[in-house]
């Protein structure tokens, strides 16, 4: 059973099949990358390094990684943690002035349990490998009847 959220009249919820393990290197720095962007004044870095400002914090390695997530009542797997592309293609619109269509597949869910933010709540990522247009040349596919 999956737990269904609200959140601006979006309904969400997370699998019920997850594990905790350490984030990938990758991964890892991903993620750092991601919340010093997000919060400013509250910088992470990875244990590994040394801290770039004296009030940064050293994001633990650990993280949960979930299966699937339900958004608008789709499930979407991640490619990693299933072992296949099965439903993990996204197609996602960027609003805006003039909104942006993208596509890509889902690698990971993560959700990183740190306090960083005074509020307590834990931060959900989404690993994504994004596709690209092909701009270049390509063979006539079907014969023009």
């Amino acid at each position: 059973m999956v737990f269904i959220l609200n959140i601006a009249c979006v309904s969400y919820g997370l699998s019920p099949r997850r594990h905790k393990d350490n984030m990938s290197s990758d991964t890892y720095q991903l993620v750092v990358e991601a919340i010093c962007s997000r919060f400013p004044l509250t910088p992470v870095h990875c244990r590994s390094e040394c801290p770039i400002f004296p009030n940064s914090l050293p994001l633990e390695r650990t993280a949960t990684f979930f299966e699937y997530v339900v958004i608008g009542g789709k499930r979407y797997h991640a490619s990693r943690a299933v072992g296949t592309n099965k439903s993990s293609f996204a197609h996602i619109i960027i609003p805006g002035p003039s909104p942006a269509n993208v596509y890509g597949k889902v690698l990971e869910f993560i959700q990183v349990n740190q306090q960083i933010q005074q509020n307590g709540r834990p931060l959900w990522f989404i690993r994504m490998q994004w596709f690209k247009a092909w701009a270049g040349e390509c063979e006539q596919l079907w014969d023009d009847l």
